[in-house]
């Protein structure tokens, strides 16, 4: 384990971090077969969970902790959306390190992101 300069133990490093998300999407792309535009995506927003995370290691993030990253990303203006692509990407992304890596948990599971804006089907306005 290596410490962290904010005096928390963390057991992963960025580069570490950067290595699981390359290995994860390589399976995104070869055995789950999904499009390049669609692991860009989930890219991007493992990205985002790691800027948010900041010196929290990623096996001991906690359900609080998440919310706080969703209601943050809200607050910035994300919709509904977004946040729920956003999330299952992570929620892949750490059953994919439960399966492969040894992750005993997944700090995704159970969270709901904000409702998306509905459309009115007859004048296309959101309500």
């Amino acid at each position: 384990m290596r410490r962290e300069a904010s005096g928390t133990e963390s057991s992963f490093s960025a580069s570490a971090a950067n290595m699981l998300l390359a290995a994860y999407l390589d399976h995104l792309a070869n055995e789950r077969r999904l499009s390049a535009h669609t692991a860009n995506n989930y890219s991007r927003d493992i990205e985002a969970l790691f800027q948010l995370a900041d010196q929290s290691a990623l096996d001991k993030l906690t359900i609080h902790q998440v919310r706080r990253f969703i209601a943050q990303l809200h607050s910035r203006g994300l919709g509904g959306r977004t946040l729920a692509r956003m999330l299952s990407a992570w929620r892949g992304f750490f059953k994919y390190l439960a399966r492969d890596h040894g992750f005993e948990h997944n700090p995704c599971l159970g969270i709901r992101p904000p409702k998306a804006a509905k459309t009115c089907s007859r004048c296309g306005t959101r309500r």
